[in-house]
C-alpha cells in the first residue's frame, strides 16, 4: 500500500468533484488568481527603489499564497487554505507601513535578522488611514485557523465514517460549506491585492476593463454569500423596556 499515493489520490478526486459541484466559483477564482498574475508582467518595473522593491515582493509572495489557497480549497484542505491567508493579510499591512515609512524598506532586502514592527505596532503607525477595530477582527478570524481554535479542529472530527461512532477524520472530503468559507475568504483577499497593484499598471491599459468585471463578480459573491450567513443567524428576542 502505498499511502502517499491512496491521499493524492483521493484529494484529486476531491478537485474533481468540487470543479464539478461549484463551476461558476472555482472559475472565479482561477480567474481572480489569473488577472492577478497577469498584472506582474504588465506592470512598470522601472522602479528599483528599495521600498519599491519590497512592496512588489510582498504583493508577489502574496499570489503565490493567496494560488497555494485556492489549490489546498479545491483539495479539499479547508482550514489549511484559511490559515494561508493570514499571510496574505499580514503583508498587507506591511505593504501600507512601508508606504508610510519607507525608510524600512531595507528590512526585506537583508537577510540581517531584523524585521519588521510587529503587527500591533504598524497598525498603530498607520493611524486613521485604516480602522484599527475592523482590522483586528479581521485578524482575529484568521488567527483562528493559524492556532488551536475549534475552527480548525472540530472538521476533523466525524460522526460519519463509522456508524453510531465518533472518529478523527484524516485526509480529505468535499464539504460545501467549507469550500465556500474558503472561496470567501480568498476571493475577498485577492480583490484587496488586484485593488493595490494597479499602481503600477497604465492607465490605459485593458487589464483595468476585466480588474472592474472581476471585482463585480467578487462582490456579487460576496454578498450573496452574507446574506446566506445573515439569514442563519438566531433572531435576537426584544429587550424588556
Amino acid at each position: 500500500m502505498n499511502t502517499w499515493e491512496d491521499f493524492d489520490s483521493e484529494a484529486r478526486k476531491v478537485d474533481n468533484f468540487t470543479k464539478d459541484q461549484e463551476p461558476e466559483l472555482v472559475q472565479l477564482l482561477q480567474a481572480a488568481i489569473g488577472l492577478f498574475a497577469d498584472a506582474f508582467s504588465i506592470g512598470d518595473n522601472s522602479d528599483t527603489t528599495d521600498v519599491t522593491l519590497s512592496k512588489m515582493s510582498l504583493l508577489s509572495q502574496n499570489f503565490a499564497t493567496l494560488k497555494c489557497a485556492v489549490d489546498l480549497a479545491l483539495r479539499g484542505y479547508y482550514s489549511q487554505s484559511n490559515n494561508l491567508i493570514r499571510i496574505v493579510y499580514e503583508n498587507w499591512v506591511a505593504f501600507h507601513y512601508l508606504t508610510k515609512k519607507p525608510d524600512q524598506a531595507h528590512i526585506l532586502l537583508k537577510p540581517t535578522g531584523k524585521q519588521l514592527p510587529t503587527h500591533s505596532v504598524m497598525l498603530k503607525a498607520l493611524g486613521d488611514d485604516f480602522s484599527k477595530d475592523k482590522l483586528k477582527q479581521w485578524y482575529g478570524v484568521l488567527c483562528r485557523f493559524a492556532h488551536p481554535n475549534a475552527a480548525g479542529i472540530l472538521p476533523q472530527i466525524s460522526a460519519n465514517f463509522i456508524p453510531d461512532e465518533t472518529s478523527i477524520h484524516y485526509g480529505t472530503t468535499y464539504k460545501k460549506h467549507l469550500f465556500r468559507a474558503s472561496a470567501y475568504n480568498i476571493c475577498i483577499w485577492t480583490g484587496i491585492n488586484l485593488a493595490e497593484i494597479d499602481q503600477w499598471i497604465p492607465n490605459t491599459n485593458a487589464w483595468y476593463q476585466e480588474r472592474n468585471i472581476l471585482v463585480e463578480r467578487i462582490l456579487k459573491f460576496i454578498d450573496e454569500e452574507n446574506k446566506k450567513l445573515k439569514a442563519c443567524l438566531p433572531l435576537r428576542e426584544p429587550t424588556q423596556g
